[in-house]
């Protein structure tokens, strides 16, 4: 295998920069874009692209796509947005803060259309060319089992204290409702919506995406017939569909009046990040990126902070801009965003959202009587838990996956001979 170099933002070779860099180098995170669960698949040819890099000189040769750092970057700012929602609006309420603010918290919660949207975008960049066929697609489940469940399953055990207490809002209360939690589907059932949110109310979005991952190894190749202009229609076809359809909006969603299932309701969402992942690879990156990147900041600012209710939809417009502006790295807010710190802290994001109720639950049992104290300090601990979670269970965990699933698949194609009955033997 050819060794691979450790690549920063703009693709060079970097030293080892201090603490963050030693945990990363530690981790293997700065191997592969950071947070991000890399397939790497054999393929027949090698597509001729400018974002490829290759990693074997074996006969079959697994590529690599080049590093998009700052995506992982902002990861880290839309999960801590959504943590000020669930722990800041209340709060900010109750207190009377500025309307601006307010609005500001209280639409937290919008940022997992950008984690839709930056999960496609992702893995259509990643996999586009290298999915077809059964084999291929079983090696995506595989990958995305390795990635998401580890960290899923340490978030549903520490909130087992909490998860079965009558006291609790989101309590279990049926073997069914469990078994659905454990097996990720609990966000499927139209007919029952409240139970995407039992045991631990964020992980919802991760039985959202379930299905996106059931869909992706079909869609996209279908994605990558079209030409760019029938792309570039379907996009925004996709954006009007999320914008005035108001799918990404929770109150009056269709999945409660029209029972549609809430993984459908979201699945534009998904599929306009795919299809950007797609178009960025078949185009030139936008001339003046940090124009786009300030105009998109700018216009999420103003949505977020003026509108209240289903017309916050309009914010997956300078969502989808922003991540492609970003994508390339170029440009001041894309490097930024490519500090070894921001990707290290982007790498823990997903800890951070499935941790933070649990860790605010366990910080207010602890805290309880030093006032407010546990609203101030839960978020500090748990920035720092989840990188130690990213660090010490995440990363090894989808490691000892993806390698139990590799000697599994080893085995099935060298099975060991049967042994010979003396009876039989020559």
């Amino acid at each position: 295998m050819a060794r691979l170099a450790r690549f920063g933002a703009s693709g060079q070779q970097i030293p080892s920069l201090g603490l963050t860099q030693g945990l990363m180098r530690q981790s293997g995170v700065s191997d592969r874009i950071v947070g991000l669960s890399w397939s790497m698949v054999p393929l027949t040819k090698t597509p001729v692209n400018p974002h490829l890099r290759e990693l074997s000189d074996s006969p079959i040769r697994p590529i690599h796509r080049k590093p998009l750092p700052a995506l992982t970057g902002v990861r880290f700012f839309a999960a801590m947005q959504v943590v000020f929602f669930h722990y800041g609006a209340g709060f900010a309420l109750r207190h009377n803060f500025s309307t601006p603010l307010y609005r500001l918290l209280d639409n937290g919660w919008t940022s997992v259309t950008l984690f839709f949207l930056l999960s496609g975008f992702i893995l259509s960049y990643t996999y586009e060319g290298q999915i077809q066929g059964g084999q291929n697609r079983r090696h995506f489940w595989q990958a995305r089992f390795a990635r998401i469940y580890p960290v899923y399953f340490l978030s549903l055990v520490a909130m087992i204290p909490f998860a079965f207490s009558s006291g609790y809002p989101n309590a279990v209360h049926s073997a069914w409702q469990g078994l659905s939690v454990v097996a990720m589907v609990q966000a499927w059932n139209p007919f029952l919506p409240a139970n995407a949110q039992i045991w631990n109310s964020p992980a919802w979005t991760l039985s959202v995406e379930a299905v996106f991952y059931l869909v992706f190894p079909f869609a996209v190749p279908a994605l990558e017939k079209a030409s760019s202009r029938v792309l570039r229609i379907a996009a925004v076809s996709l954006l009007l569909l999320i914008v005035f359809g108001h799918t990404m909006n929770p109150t009056g969603s269709s999945g409660t009046l029209f029972f549609i299932p809430l993984p459908i309701e979201r699945l534009p969402e998904f599929l306009l990040g795919a299809i950007g992942g797609i178009v960025f690879l078949r185009s030139n990156p936008p001339r003046y990126p940090i124009l786009f990147a300030i105009a998109s900041l700018l216009g999420i600012a103003i949505i977020e902070t003026t509108v209240h209710g289903r017309w916050v939809s309009l914010l997956a417009i300078p969502f989808a801009v922003l991540l492609y502006s970003l994508a390339d790295g170029k440009g001041f807010v894309a490097r930024v965003l490519s500090s070894n710190t921001l990707v290290l802290l982007g790498g823990a994001s997903y800890s951070i959202y499935l941790l933070q109720v649990p860790v605010r639950l366990w910080a207010h049992r602890f805290l309880s009587r030093a006032g407010a104290v546990d609203a101030v300090v839960s978020p500090v601990l748990l920035v720092a838990i989840s990188v130690l979670v990213f660090l010490a269970w995440e990363e090894p965990a989808r490691r000892w996956i993806r390698n139990r699933f590799r000697a599994s698949q080893k085995t099935q194609r060298n099975p060991s001979p049967a042994p010979v009955s003396p009876m039989n033997a020559p």
